[in-house]
């Protein structure tokens, strides 16, 4: 049972789940790392100033994050509940559900000029709308924008975040806001022990891939060289063994290529399928443990589908049925959404963030559909904590993140990393 697509050329930021509210303490990872995302828009510069003298014989309590404008995104680092609010403007702290507590100071106070830069006239205001004392927020929610306000008037904007024990002692946050900005944002493991879950490789425009080896914190990569660049990536277990590996089609004439393992080196298969245009969907269709090739023809909405593969560089056929499904210029993706071993077909709309999808392989309207991402964003499904389900993921090319979710739902992600300058990402077992 495999589930894949296709295409990410290759998420606002995203939530991690919420923490239990007891043993506090088992909350810090390795080496004192606190899970949380990473508090302040690109782009920036992160300082190390915690425990710097200040006036008056105080020490620096938190790290300075210089922002490169006021007016910056702010975003909540963890779930939790806004305990206060300064009464002069701009600082807040959100107690978070293990106990732990994170301080957000110098948010803007001045107002935005026409042109789109700030003025210094401490008439702004620097919290999002809704956020008040009480209120409940998540990780990676908008919670204000950067600034110069309170002692920091007239200074570079930055954001000064504190991270405080349940004890309400100061730690140094470099650690945490280091590790939320290199990668994972969980607060344990997204793969349960024992597990078979799904991980990504992210494919270069030279034709390499680099597969992680999980989708953890500093993952293990194996990079190597397979196709062309224009060809678009996709992946599945042409050999039944288990093992999927990744496979490319060439869009100017139907040529299909496929290894049957992550190394480098030439097509282990080689075939010709659909017609110039086409896109490729790789995926088990009939539940017998092994992927195929299929293509989307996105001028007619219809998806051919076939359960064989072809061979020495000939044409495959006819595709054994089709069915048309979805709008004009919504992008294929494929998955196993509801855990019965077959893959069926899901559009995602790249100008809205649209997903929908069906549980069978059929004309009809959509099973499911949501909002999820930003417009630009590209789609991957892949069952990423092996509950033999897939779910989605997303790829913004702007900022070179990748963002998971592990249910089909709308609402903030559950993990996010930095994956860097790809054109696309697939979604494999290796």
């Amino acid at each position: 049972m495999t589930r894949r697509l296709l295409f990410v050329l290759l998420i606002t930021l995203t939530a991690v789940p919420a923490l239990p509210a007891s043993d506090a303490e088992a909350q810090v990872g390795p080496d004192g790392i606190y899970p949380m995302v990473f508090p302040l828009a690109a782009p920036y510069r992160l300082t190390d100033s915690f425990g710097d003298a200040r006036p008056g014989g105080r020490s620096h309590e938190g790290v300075d994050i210089m922002a490169d404008a006021k007016g910056q995104e702010v975003y909540a680092a963890a779930p939790g509940t806004v305990r206060w609010i300064g009464s002069t403007c701009c600082y807040l702290a959100i107690e978070h559900d293990d106990g732990w507590e994170t301080r957000y100071i110098h948010l803007n106070n001045d107002t935005q000029n026409p042109d789109g830069t700030y003025s210094d006239d401490g008439l702004g205001e620097g919290i999002a709308d809704g956020i008040e004392v009480g209120t409940r927020v998540e990780a990676g929610q908008l919670i204000g924008w950067s600034g110069d306000s309170g002692n920091a008037e007239g200074s570079t904007p930055h954001l000064h975040f504190e991270l405080r024990d349940p004890n309400d002692v100061a730690v140094d946050p470099l650690p945490s806001l280091q590790a939320a900005e290199s990668g994972l944002t969980l607060a344990a493991p997204l793969c349960p022990e024992g597990q078979a879950c799904d991980t990504v490789a992210f494919h270069g425009s030279g034709g390499q891939f680099d597969l992680w080896a999980s989708l953890s914190l500093n993952p293990a990569i194996n990079s190597f060289l397979f196709g062309n660049p224009g060809d678009v990536a996709f992946s599945g277990d042409w050999d039944c063994d288990g093992v999927e590996s990744p496979g490319l089609y060439r869009r100017s004439d139907g040529y299909v290529y496929l290894r049957n393992s992550n190394t480098q080196g030439v097509a282990d298969l080689a075939f010709f399928f659909g017609d110039p245009g086409d896109y490729p969907l790789a995926g088990d269709f009939d539940n017998d443990g092994c992927d195929t090739v299929s293509i989307y023809r996105p001028a007619e909405q219809t998806f051919y589908v076939i359960n064989d593969l072809g061979s020495d560089d000939g044409g495959l056929g006819a595709a054994e049925y089709s069915f048309g499904f979805g709008n004009p210029g919504d992008k294929p993706f494929v998955g196993d959404f509801n855990n019965d071993g077959i893959d069926t077909v899901g559009l995602h709309r790249e100008s809205t963030g649209l997903v929908y999808f069906r549980d069978s392989n059929s004309t009809g309207v959509a099973d499911n559909e949501f909002i999820y991402g930003d417009p630009g964003d590209k789609i991957v499904a892949g069952d990423w904590d092996g509950d033999g389900d897939d779910s989605v993921g997303v790829y913004r090319p702007s900022a070179g993140e990748f963002f998971l979710k592990n249910d089909n739902t709308a609402g903030f992600a559950d993990a996010t990393f930095s994956a860097g300058d790809y054109i696309g990402v697939i979604a494999l077992l290796p």
